[in-house]
């Protein structure tokens, strides 16, 4: 895991300097080498671009270590900074300070762990007087008590708390909706959870805080939840809401008096969904009035039995289908229709997919839709009259990458809608990808830039075709990039871009970025073929981050605002990250762009996934400009005006409904004006009718009916500020005593009803009064130690190693009910016990009320494995039959039952756990070798034949199977045919040891000692580490009365395993005769 320690030496080097340039800013100093050379890094001078904007200018020569001194000095009292090495000796820093934020470039060389050159390339200084956005998070949310005691604790903090049964899960991928649900002017605020925390929704009240409406709105959905919208879906006047969990869709009804009602049974699925729901976005693609949905499927690592390896890692087309459906709903009934086959939607859909955005990007009035995917390519759906075809790759928009999140909106105000893609931007990656040892890029290197290089830009050209313009806008960095939008919020006519950024940030300040570079990419196979060191990788990367490793964690979001040089020219983005407010490191996700104070400047609700989950960002940098702002209400057209394409003094915004990634923003829509006074307005209509609006007043909220004349105008509120009340969070661990959702079964056998405490040495007191088993551990096997470790880790989502003493309160069944982080009062455990009696404590498992949709189960396939995996084959037994039970047509938990049982000679249950795979999966290759060589153990050769056979038929390359045919035809004193069938198994696999013995060990028998000698002798060049060909030969020899040739054979074994008792024996015999 460590780097430097595999085909990548470089990264050791890498991590060393960035440590060492960390570390500058504290010493002031770097360590140069004897020969050192170079400038220094204090500009002579800063040009000013614009206001608030300025290039540095270097001199060629100057003393760099003074230099340097003076530079750091210059920074003033820095807030957060960050190095990152890049190929070709080039290295970006970032310094965020008070009121200052630099974005540079060094070119270095290091030799020795010593600085030998340097030359400063550039730097860029953005400034701002106070913070673009001011938290204000304090005071929204004050008094509220769901928001303290719910969404101030991260998932770190969640997962040391809740089974893991209850369905949360490390990634954190919950996203955001914000939408008026009662008709009062102001959006309220959906909040999605992981499993066994309910969503929360929360409403304005008219002091600017907000109350918790959960419970009586009737959404505290306890399934893990990805994102929402809220879509008048009925044309009904009232806000109706999807809510989009990881298992499938819920939608509930508006009533129209600030309740909901689920409407089940509301998605009617042409074929069942084959992986995890991500992202959403609605639109009337067929513009029958009605609003539509396409929802995004994903298949994210649960298990080693849920798991789909993405392969290859740059072009993945195995991944889960996505859907789209027609809205079929009245105002009292209906459901939504899948219509993905029928419409087109099914063209290139294999992809692992996580955000759609629908836009109508070449203007004919059908909407378009594009689809962000992980592992490879996008998708561009057009639509023609209610038809689509994937055309990213005609389009140049097919943005190959680890697509997380799409946008569309008019950057530079010609107005077309352009694209912006969000990928990962990570300097491991791009040293790594131009490494000479990685093997996946050779012939793929543009593949694999995409996937490092960062997010993507793409201009609408107005011909269907898109041109990438990242590079020249400058907004390709944005870290591992979730949530990428962009809103006009200072106000002066140009959007401004917002990037949530972070993948995993646990309790380690250990990072595995590289370690998935060096042992997970680089892996890769190039097609779609299984590979063992790929999934090892994948396999063992999903494990370190549910312990507490980070992954490209820690990293701050990103904030672009387009500046227009003062001297004219033409605009382009620059990095105000660091003066804007919004950069915290906290693994956010998704955020919600809405007013939340009325004051006509656009603030933003960030979900992360760590605490706080949630924050109320109030703009601070739109007040010196004039806004106006929209609300539409569709006729001909559905209610919303979803798809409508509004133009404001020449800027043009679509109107949409879910954006970004996980997100959903007002639907009423914002303009900055610049400083002008009144704004012309032109809207069209999805239904194809455009108006015109001239002489709107700044200043106004305006709300237009389509085909009306008439406007209403409210005035905004006056602009306040309100006061900075950032939060505590709580992201540490923090076990404590957690009720099961359903028992769980020990790794061995106690008495219960009752309390069973592992501990070492001396036991805490304990109340004579309970039945109580004490075990210490220190006297015990070392065994019972690591079984419980394993049962203690596989409980929770943060998976930790056993704490000792640990209580558990079991029943009679030697099942766990509840764990314990320490030893608690007597009256607390008669109370436990009397609870669990009473069948009751899974009532207490959960923190808050709420309501499952799909009722929670325990994935008893992890433990099952992972007792398998660390030698415990028995203790898995349990675990696996729960499996069987829970899931009957869970074939992998059968196979694995027949194997333990095979392996432990257990032939019947063995031969009956491959049969039941075999009626669920009749060509499953490994159940019928199975099954073949239990008939073959019972001497049931005909049986044995028929199942081996089938086993080759449904795999070719069954080598194991076929050397099975071997041993069958052998015990037959059928030679040909055994002869046959080993040869089959060596072509398959040429290192295949076993059938490379049998074929040796068959000529042997036949007296044709030549061949076997050959045999024996090939099977030790193709794999030398096998001591079995080595003592087999040797006994050969010795038939053969060649004692000489037998003991060089032994030396020459012995010379590779020295410890090799058989082979020591064996020259030991051979050297005393």
């Amino acid at each position: 895991m460590e780097a430097g320690t595999d085909e990548f030496p470089f990264e050791k080097t890498a991590l060393e300097i960035e440590g060492k340039l960390s570390a500058m800013l504290r010493r002031r100093e770097l360590p140069l080498a004897s020969d050192f050379t170079g400038a220094s890094p204090l500009p002579l001078r800063y040009r000013t671009i614009a206001p608030g904007v300025s290039e540095a200018e270097f001199g060629a020569e100057g003393a760099f270590q003074i230099g340097l001194a003076r530079w750091i000095q210059s920074l003033g009292n820095i807030r957060r900074a960050g190095f990152f090495i890049l190929p070709e000796n080039v290295v970006r820093y970032e310094i965020a300070s008070d009121g200052a934020y630099r974005v540079g470039f060094w070119k270095q060389v290091w030799a020795a762990g010593k600085l030998r050159e340097f030359h400063p390339l550039s730097e860029t200084l953005v400034t701002a007087q106070e913070p673009l956005f001011q938290d204000i998070t304090g005071h929204s949310f004050r008094d509220v008590a769901s928001y303290s005691q719910q969404l101030l604790k991260g998932n770190v903090w969640w997962r040391s708390r809740l089974d893991s049964a209850s369905g949360i899960d490390i990634y954190g991928n919950n996203g955001i909706a914000v939408g008026d649900i009662d008709n009062d002017g102001w959006d309220e605020i959906f909040i999605c959870q992981p499993g066994g925390l309910p969503n929360r929704l929360y409403k304005r009240r008219e002091d600017g805080t907000f109350a918790d409406i959960t419970e009586h709105a009737g959404v505290g959905v306890l399934d893990d939840t990805t994102c929402a919208l809220f879509v008048d879906f009925r044309n009904s006047g009232h806000q109706d809401l999807v809510v989009l969990r990881g298992s499938g869709p819920l939608l509930f009804v508006n009533k129209g008096d600030g309740t909901f009602t689920y409407m089940p049974d509301a998605f009617h699925f042409r074929t069942a969904p084959q992986g995890s729901f991500t992202g959403m976005a609605a639109a009337d693609y067929d513009r029958d009035g009605g609003v539509d949905l396409y929802l995004c499927c994903y298949v994210y690592f649960q298990s080693e039995d849920q798991y789909r390896y993405p392969a290859p890692y740059h072009d993945a087309q195995n991944g889960p289908p996505n859907f789209l459906f027609r809205n079929r709903l009245s105002e009292t009934s209906g459901y939504f229709e899948d219509v993905t086959a029928e419409t087109g939607m099914n063209h290139n859909n294999n992809r692992y997919s996580f955000a759609p955005a629908w836009c109508d990007f070449d203007g004919d009035g059908w909407p378009d839709l594009y689809v962000a995917n992980d592992f490879g390519k996008s998708n561009l759906y057009r639509n023609r009259g209610g038809k689509f075809r994937d055309e990213a790759v005609e389009s140049g928009v097919q943005n190959i990458g680890p697509g997380m999140s799409a946008a569309w909106f008019d950057y530079d105000g010609d107005g077309r809608p352009d694209l912006y893609v969000s990928n990962m931007w990570t300097a491991a990656g791009q040293r790594i990808v131009h490494d000479a040892a990685f093997v996946p890029g050779r012939d793929l290197k543009d593949a694999y830039h995409g996937h490092t290089k960062g997010n993507s830009l793409y201009r609408n050209l107005g011909d269907g075709r898109f041109k990438e313009t990242s590079a020249r806008e400058a907004v390709a960095m944005g870290r591992w990039a979730w949530c990428a939008d962009a809103f006009d919020f200072d106000n002066d006519g140009a959007p401004e871009i917002f990037i949530t950024a972070g993948m995993l940030t646990n309790a380690s300040d250990q990072d595995l970025n590289s370690f998935f570079w060096r042992q997970v990419v680089a892996k890769s196979p190039v097609t779609q073929t299984a590979t063992p060191d790929y999934e090892n990788g994948w396999n063992a990367i999903n494990q370190l981050i549910r312990q507490d490793y980070s992954w490209c964690g820690r990293e701050p979001n990103v904030f672009y605002k387009r500046v227009t040089p003062a001297a004219g020219g033409q605009a382009r983005y620059y990095d105000f990250s660091g003066v804007s407010g919004l950069d915290f490191a906290d693994d956010s996700r998704a955020f919600a762009v809405t007013d939340i104070d009325g004051d006509g400047n656009l603030d933003i609700v960030l979900k992360s996934r760590l605490a706080p989950q949630v924050r109320i960002l109030q703009n601070r940098c739109g007040g010196k400009r004039h806004s106006i702002a929209l609300r539409l209400r569709g006729v001909k057209s559905n209610r919303d005006a979803i798809g409508a394409r509004v133009e404001v003094n020449g800027r043009v915004q679509y109107l949409s409904a879910g954006s970004g990634y996980l997100a959903q923003h007002s639907k009423q829509m914002h303009f900055g004006l610049g400083d002008a006074d009144v704004a012309a307005v032109t809207i069209t209509w999805p239904s194809g009718v455009k108006q015109n609006f001239a002489g709107l007043r700044e200043g106004f909220r305006y709300e237009i009916a389509e085909g009306s004349d008439q406007v209403r105008s409210t005035p905004f509120r006056a602009r306040t500020n309100s006061a900075s009340a950032p939060v505590e969070a709580l992201n540490e661990p923090a076990f404590a005593a957690t009720w099961l959702l359903d028992p769980v079964p020990l790794p061995d056998t106690r008495k219960g009803p009752g309390f069973v405490l592992l501990t070492t040495g001396d036991p805490p007191a304990l109340p004579p009064s309970l039945p109580f088993e004490t075990v210490d551990v220190a006297h015990a096997s070392p065994d019972l130690a690591a079984q419980y470790s394993i049962f203690r880790r596989y409980l929770f989502e943060l998976r930790t190693d056993l704490e000792l003493p640990l209580l558990m309160l079991i029943d009679d069944r030697s099942r766990a009910h509840k764990i314990y982080a320490e030893v608690p009062a007597t009256e607390v455990l008669h109370a436990d016990l009397k609870t669990m009696r009473a069948g009751r404590g899974a009532e207490l498992a959960l923190p808050f009320p709420g309501q499952y949709y799909t009722p929670p189960s325990r994935n008893y396939f992890k433990l099952g494995s992972a007792f398998y995996w660390a030698g415990y084959p028995d203790q898995a037994i349990p675990y696996l039959e729960e499996v069987a039970r829970g899931t009957p047509d869970n074939w992998k938990a059968l196979y694995a039952l027949g194997q333990i049982h095979y392996e432990a000679e257990r032939w019947k249950p063995a031969l009956e756990n491959y049969q039941r795979v075999l009626a669920i999966r009749p060509n499953h290759s490994g159940s019928l070798l199975g099954a073949g060589e239990v008939y073959a153990k019972l001497n049931d050769l005909p049986a044995a034949e028929k199942l081996l056979r089938q086993a080759v038929e449904a795999d070719p390359k069954a080598a194991d199977a076929a050397n099975q045919l071997g041993l069958v035809f052998t015990k037959q004193n059928r030679a040909t045919e055994a002869k046959h069938w080993f040869e089959q198994a060596i072509s398959m696999r040429r290192d295949h040891t076993g059938a490379i013995n049998n074929l040796a060990v068959l000529y042997a028998e036949l007296g044709q000692r030549n061949d076997a000698i050959a045999a024996f002798r090939y099977g030790i060049e193709v794999a030398p580490d096998d001591a079995e060909l080595y003592l087999n030969l040797g006994r050969l020899y010795v038939q053969m009365g060649d004692r000489e040739k037998a003991r060089a054979l032994m030396q020459q074994l012995l010379a590779k395993k020295p410890g090799n008792a058989v082979a020591l024996r064996a020259l030991r015999e051979l050297e005393s005769r």
